[in-house]
């Protein structure tokens, strides 16, 4: 028997499972991944309370609720509902009618750092269209009895990935549809194309817009997913990469040719961005 399986799990209804998989100690080492899962149908009086595990749950509820108190709060799930616990930190649910939910048991190097942030966020309750809700297909690949570690690893990282970008809000989130960017935002895009070279400020592109400056800055990074400094920046900075490349204009030239203010000012923002690699060694790598 399991250590951290109860012996006896008072109403139960039927089991699908438990599925329990064994990930290769080099999957221990790099990915997520799964410890165990399955799907419950529960009555009252199920019941589970840990504080033990070294490991986090998800769990989907199907249908009915569950309720949950988890770091001083209670709570209720509710049918279409995903819940994120971390099983290190005390923790007890409970069914208060009929209800089916699937689980899986993971962890892995850097989960963590997901779930803080999932955490920070949200807090443990979250929903997914169905189609960006691997759990059932995560319960369907444990269950298959291979050893497919990355495959798991990858929907693991999917789901979570998916359940961050759930939390981000309207203004976080980069719409890459040009239909959908205000014309004057596209008219501001535009001029930065054809005037990156050159010396431009905020205040330019925010007269350009017709919005004042806050306004202006707000509404780019709404729909273009960051500021409109680095914005440029990043523009910039691609140009340089492309004449490094294709061109056998100097560092300097380069520098000038794509608006930076000194090469000491190009080289210190090129390094920053390609993580140390100066514009002279990038040229020299092999693309």
């Amino acid at each position: 028997m399991n250590f951290y399986i109860p012996k006896v799990e008072p109403g139960i209804k039927t089991k699908k499972g438990l599925y329990f998989y064994e990930p290769s100690a080099l999957t221990k080492e790099l990915y997520h991944y799964v410890l165990w899962g399955g799907e419950y149908i529960v009555d009252v009086p199920y019941s589970i309370t840990r504080d033990y595990m070294k490991s986090f749950i998800l769990f989907y509820i199907k249908k009915g609720s569950m309720h949950f108190h988890y770091l001083g709060q209670s709570f209720t799930a509710s049918k279409g509902e995903i819940v994120l616990l971390d099983c290190k930190e005390k923790n007890h649910y409970h069914a208060a009618e009929e209800t089916t939910f699937q689980f899986i048991h993971f962890t892995g190097k850097h989960t963590q750092d997901m779930y803080n942030e999932l955490y920070k966020r949200k807090g443990c309750v979250f929903k997914l269209p169905a189609e960006k809700n691997n759990i059932p297909h995560i319960l369907s690949l444990i269950a298959s009895n291979q050893e497919i570690d990355f495959e798991i690893s990858l929907q693991i990282y999917e789901l979570l990935g998916n359940l961050l970008e759930s939390t981000r809000s309207t203004f976080e989130k980069r719409d890459v549809k040009a239909v959908n960017i205000p014309a004057e935002i596209q008219a501001v895009l535009a001029y930065i194309g054809e005037h990156f070279s050159s010396k431009i400020t905020v205040e330019q592109l925010s007269e350009i817009s017709n919005l004042s400056t806050y306004h202006f800055c707000r509404t780019f990074k709404k729909y273009i997913g960051t500021s409109p400094h680095q914005y440029l920046l990043n523009y910039r900075l691609i140009q340089a990469k492309n004449l490094l490349v294709e061109t056998s204009l100097t560092v300097e030239q380069i520098s000038i040719e794509c608006g930076f203010n000194g090469i000491g000012h190009f080289i210190k923002a090129f390094s920053q961005s390609t993580g140390g690699i100066t514009p002279g060694k990038f040229r020299k790598l092999c693309f």
